[in-house]
């Protein structure tokens, strides 16, 4: 508790505790559960999964667009009135997909949820608990918010299985906006404010020494316009692009659990093993971020990447090759892991080649490959599932995928230390 606020809870914290449902109830309640309503709207409305999840293509396209202009609004305009719209426009999205009944109708509103993730899912919350809290416990809430997109994937996708089944998916849609909108709205229309000096306070924890040294240490590095003209940043483009088919898949675990267990098990009963798939992916994203980090400050960097990219293959290969329930869900566990490679694995390695200098340009180029290929590798990956009937063929290629990830952040591990920084660049321990 700093020194101007003593003997009272820093408004800090109500941030935070804000920043945990804005996680909870954005990204987890829309696009991580995505899955759960593929297969029951697709057949619905007549048409394949693939033309279907065109919508997440178009979503991505328009996130990729309009993430730089919410993030100029974030810097410039009141915080209030601009998370407040996004969250407003991301319920209202989800809200309208109720009345669904042809592709186009999704794919104009996926535009409208793809205009609102940038800012509430992706811009809000690290830009909040950056200013709100100081060096000493930024990163350490920074990670504990980002699990909180986990603990909501874990809930919801049950939930709205079960709502799903028992009253339909329109309803279902209704609910999960209402949802969207009680777990944002009070936050970004009362609580949040842009930084500490808006409520007359200073940063929770802020150390002017530590900060100082913290400025000193953001000098370090490679220009971005150098970075982009070096092999391991392109290794890492092709690796990212790679990595992200992740989200499709994930997108499709129903449907992949509908395929495993035909014959042995009804419809129902497959769907909401999917769920409870998509559920311990959720798990095994938040455990894979601490394992991660847990990991590579003592086996390194590299020792700790191959470990999570064999669990990556193996849970792939589970669920190609066998096809059973508890099995199913140890593949789900393992493939959520991969979380941890782009939100943890990926920054500390972009790093560790680049230093802090220009740090966050040259990972947020990166990461635009991401955002992209996430929405487009759910509709690639159900459009295969359209045309073959089975997912088999898909799975196998990813498996040949994740095998080139493995090479790739390898090669791209051997230039850390030989990177010609402005500043000598630390070698890898």
């Amino acid at each position: 508790m700093t020194e101007t606020n003593k003997g009272r809870l820093h408004y800090a914290w109500l941030i935070f505790i804000g920043c945990c449902f804005v996680n909870a109830a954005s990204m987890a309640a829309s696009i991580s559960i995505v899955g759960v309503y593929l297969l029951p709207v697709s057949s619905s409305i007549g048409v394949g999964p693939g033309d279907w999840m065109l919508w997440m293509t178009v979503c991505s396209i328009v996130s990729c667009i309009v993430t730089s202009i919410w993030g100029q609004f974030l810097q410039t305009k009141n915080i209030n009135v601009v998370t407040s719209i996004s969250a407003a426009a991301l319920a209202i999205a989800v809200f309208a997909f109720s009345f669904g009944n042809s592709v186009q109708w999704f794919w104009i509103w996926g535009g409208v949820l793809g205009f609102a993730m940038p800012c509430i899912a992706t811009l809000t919350v690290p830009t909040l608990i950056g200013n709100w809290f100081g060096k000493k416990y930024s990163g350490k809430l920074l990670g504990i918010a980002a699990a909180f997109t986990g603990v909501g994937t874990f809930c919801w996708a049950p939930l709205f299985t079960m709502i799903i089944q028992s009253l339909g998916w329109q309803t279902a849609y209704q609910l999960n906006a209402a949802l969207i909108a009680v777990c944002l709205l009070p936050w970004t229309l009362f609580v949040f404010k842009f930084k500490p000096e808006d409520k007359g306070l200073e940063p929770y924890g802020y150390d002017a020494e530590l900060e100082a040294q913290s400025a000193n240490a953001m000098k370090l590095g490679m220009s971005r316009s150098l970075a982009l003209k070096t092999a391991p940043f392109w290794i890492m483009v092709v690796v990212i692009l790679f990595t992200s088919m992740g989200m499709g898949f994930n997108s499709n675990q129903v449907a992949i659990a509908t395929e495993a267990m035909s014959g042995s098990m009804d419809m129902q009963a497959a769907a909401m093993l999917g769920a409870s798939m998509i559920s311990v992916a959720a798990v095994g994203n938040i455990c894979g971020k601490i394992i991660f980090g847990f990991m590579q400050t003592r086996a390194g960097l590299k020792a700790t990447f191959i470990v999570f990219i064999v669990a990556f293959l193996v849970g792939f290969g589970l669920w190609a090759f066998v096809p059973i329930s508890a099995v199913l869900l140890i593949g789900a566990f393992l493939f959520g892991t991969h979380n941890a490679l782009v939100s943890v694995g990926y920054p500390l390695l972009v790093r560790s080649l680049y230093g802090n200098k220009d740090y966050s340009k040259i990972f947020s180029n990166l990461m635009t490959v991401n955002g992209l290929m996430g929405g487009i590798s759910g509709t690639i990956i159900s459009f295969v599932y359209q045309m073959l009937g089975s997912y088999q063929a898909a799975l196998v290629a990813a498996m040949a995928i994740v095998v080139l990830i493995g090479i790739g952040v390898l090669v791209a591990c051997g230039f850390i230390g030989k990177m010609k920084w402005d500043s000598p660049a630390p070698v890898e321990s």
